[in-house]
């Protein structure tokens, strides 16, 4: 990422959605394998199940590190230009909501809040493909109108 800029560089780009892809597509895959796909043994879950369990929780971590890198300046920089602020706002809060029910899927313990917590996080890790392609709709739109009116401060 340049350091003046809040958008991000090529290489960030392609960092970013590869990684969001891999832990959209993992989930998605497991999904599809726990609730559609029928091949279980005697653990109740088919091997592939398991395998894109495993990938998906990788590539969470990961995403865990390019999140990080987007704060200091992404971030920082669009809330100083003022650009983006409520969609950011809400970006950064489906993605915190992503990260504690992640968390509490391994931690919870009460069967009834586990299933919620489950059904929240697979509903949300599904929407967040069109969350974050709204995102950066919006964030074109404003970095176009701050430009046309002379209020760009980036």
């Amino acid at each position: 990422m340049r350091p003046d800029s809040i958008r991000l560089s090529y290489r960030h780009r392609i960092a970013f959605y590869t990684i969001v892809g891999a832990v959209f597509a993992s989930g998605a895959m497991w999904a599809w394998l726990h609730y559609f796909a029928r091949g279980e043994n005697e653990f109740g879950s088919s091997p592939a199940e398991t395998w894109t369990l495993t990938v998906h929780g990788l590539f969470a971590a990961t995403s865990l590190l390019l999140i990080g890198s987007l704060l200091p300046l992404h971030v920082k920089f669009a809330w100083r230009a003022k650009r983006n602020r409520f969609n950011g706002i809400f970006f950064i809060s489906i993605v915190s909501l992503l990260i504690l029910t992640g968390y509490g899927l391994y931690y919870i313990g009460n069967e009834r809040l586990r299933s919620w917590t489950s059904w929240t996080h697979l509903l949300v890790g599904l929407a967040l493909p069109l969350l974050l392609i709204l995102h950066i709709w919006r964030g074109r739109v404003c970095r176009h109108r701050q430009r046309r009116t002379g209020k760009y401060r980036a």
